[in-house]
């Protein structure tokens, strides 16, 4: 399905600018909300995603919303402040698209509604892949927010007017990023190294933005494989991931011994998102 009229919150930013770029290829109108302005040649709409006054306006004549505009988890602020923006913002937004007789919204969540990113000794992956059916345990404001959320979306869902897609995207591994990440995992950083490119991710936006029939749902959007040149197995070892997850799916890791610790499968049945990136080519391409 192809909107004449979409709305992009944050789309002035760094993921923005992709999702932007998806959707004009796609042949969707496209207005992007931002604080700052986007590329040229794109409509615009100055607002703030706190002034409920300045969505409702912007959002008039519009079919569709992608939220993106939020704190992200590298900005250093106040974790009230992560609340504050992330939660009342996705409230204003979803509120406003509802008076404006929207149809459909896409929200921008993250894996760090799962609580895993935060690496906590109490809390490592139950099971691999992780899925969407994985529990969540939270603990940082960020992680909170995005979780919360979900459920904000799905409150307008049983409303009964909107259907609403809630993505949750993995590392966004943006070039500048990559060398970051390189370094770490010599460094022997503890993280679970996920990823997801900044083109498959935008791919998952507009693809979420296009399905029907989806009242709602929230997807995983991932690579197939993990951001580090050691197998999982090892990697998770050498993290001290411990105790070491159930492996559900024993002959994915024999396929591939690289493969993600995130399941991106359901994104696949349910919106058709596959991942098309190598991490083995994704190190090279360095900003």
């Amino acid at each position: 399905m192809t909107f004449d009229k979409v709305i992009v919150t944050g789309g002035s930013g760094q993921l923005g600018r992709y999702v932007v770029r998806e959707l004009r290829a796609a042949g969707h109108g496209v207005t992007v909300m931002d604080l700052a302005p986007p590329e040229a040649g794109i409509p615009y709409a100055k607002g703030d995603v706190l002034d409920l006054a300045s969505l409702e306006a912007a959002f008039k004549g519009h079919e569709a919303v992608i939220h993106l505009a939020a704190l992200d988890l590298a900005i250093q602020t106040t974790q009230d402040h992560f609340m504050r923006v992330n939660v009342q913002g996705t409230w204003n937004v979803l509120q406003a698209a509802e008076a404006a007789g929207m149809k459909k919204a896409v929200i921008c969540s993250s894996i760090a509604a799962s609580g895993l990113g935060e690496m906590r000794g109490d809390w490592p992956p139950q099971y691999l892949p992780v899925d969407e059916d994985h529990p969540n345990r939270p603990v940082h404001a960020y992680s909170v927010s995005k979780r919360v959320n979900e459920e904000i979306a799905l409150s307008y869902v049983r409303r009964g007017n909107m259907s609403v897609i809630c993505l949750r995207p993995l590392l966004v591994m943006f070039p500048s990023l990559i060398e970051k990440v390189i370094q770490r995992a010599k460094e022997g950083f503890r993280w679970l190294y996920y990823y997801v490119t900044p083109e498959d991710t935008a791919r998952a936006f507009r693809l979420a933005l296009e399905v029907e029939n989806v009242p709602y749902d929230v997807l995983l959007v991932g690579a197939a494989d993990n951001c580090v040149d050691e197998s999982t197995f090892d990697m998770l070892r050498r993290n001290r991931i411990l105790p070491f997850p159930e492996v559900r799916l024993p002959l994915l890791y024999k396929r591939n011994p690289r493969a993600s610790v995130l399941d991106p499968e359901r994104a696949k049945r349910v919106i058709g998102f596959e991942p098309s990136s190598d991490w083995m080519k994704v190190k090279n391409q360095k900003a």
